[in-house]
């Protein structure tokens, strides 16, 4: 019989609602002024009462031994570092409620953006081709299924840990027919032996890695500890790497069909980089840099001759 782990105490004075709210405050290493143990807080308590903020107060919510446990055991674990994403085991993208561990990147609203603009600038209503590079979690590539269902959609990863975890995501989303590969796009030649049609792909999307790693040390431990370092860190000495090489296959080696959409997220400070080496490369119509709802320069989006 496998063991259950057990919350160690101090315990709250009751079960009261509030008596453990002001618990698991002092538990997170916060008090009640700071917004993010808030938030983390309630997001704990809506995870282990099936209840929202409102439905705990209307019901007279107790916490029983069991929740108790569960959330010294969560607290615990944020206030080490983990992230709350991993904790619980679940994100929410697009609408979509999507299995979430370290084996792949935390989806983030930035990327939520760059799938919303590329959308929009789909008038094509019968099915097209799309392709998601360095899916981790399949977050992009299942947000566009269920936003263009009789899309033809292919995820590709380098991680084969990743492409588990998307696997399992689109088989709870109901996503069977959702194409994955394991794919490293900057092997020599990783296409070969793979049928790509005639046409190449009507979309190609990413968010690769682009964090140099001399900016490891000013990250977030949350972060640098916890999440896959292939998903976000590139060498110093070429931080665009995957950009070039995306770029290249989509104009030299047809992977993206004429009039097609190329849609990359991006560094803020090589965002501009990326849409400056696209100008100077010959067959695209139109190149836009993007802001993000921070007003930060985040998205590269590029049009096919």
């Amino acid at each position: 019989m496998k063991s259950v782990q057990r919350g160690m105490g101090p315990w709250p004075v009751n079960n009261q609602l509030h008596a453990v709210q002001d618990w698991m405050m002092l538990r997170l290493g916060g008090n009640s002024e700071n917004r993010e143990m808030r938030s983390v807080s309630r997001m704990f308590l809506d995870a282990v009462s099936g209840l929202d903020r409102g439905q705990r107060i209307m019901k007279d919510w107790k916490a029983n031994e069991s929740a108790l446990d569960v959330l010294a055991l969560w607290c615990d674990r944020f206030k080490n570092g983990e992230p709350v994403q991993y904790i619980l085991g679940e994100v929410e993208f697009f609408g979509l409620s999507l299995k979430i561990d370290p084996r792949a990147l935390i989806p983030r609203p930035e990327t939520e953006e760059l799938i919303r603009d590329l959308i929009k600038r789909q008038a094509n209503e019968g099915s097209m081709r799309v392709l998601d590079i360095g899916t981790g979690s399949g977050c992009m590539a299942l947000a566009w299924k269920a936003l263009r269902p009789n899309d033809n959609v292919t995820g590709i990863d380098v991680s084969e840990l990743s492409l588990s975890l998307a696997i399992e995501n689109a088989g709870k989303l109901g996503f069977q027919d959702v194409n994955w590969r394991n794919v490293n796009v900057l092997d020599e030649g990783p296409f070969e032996g793979v049928d790509w049609g005639v046409k190449g792909w009507d979309v190609i999307m990413s968010n690769p890695p682009y964090i140099p790693i001399s900016e490891k040390a000013t990250m977030e431990n949350r972060v640098v500890h916890y999440e896959p370092s292939n998903a976000l860190f590139v060498a110093d000495q070429d931080p665009l790497c995957f950009y070039r090489v995306i770029s290249s296959g989509c104009i030299n080696e047809g992977w993206l069909a004429s009039g097609g959409w190329l849609g990359m997220e991006c560094h803020r400070d090589y965002s501009g980089d990326v849409a400056a080496f696209l100008s100077k490369q010959a067959g695209w119509e139109s190149i836009d840099l993007l802001n993000d709802l921070q007003g930060q320069p985040r998205m590269v989006i590029a049009k096919k001759l």
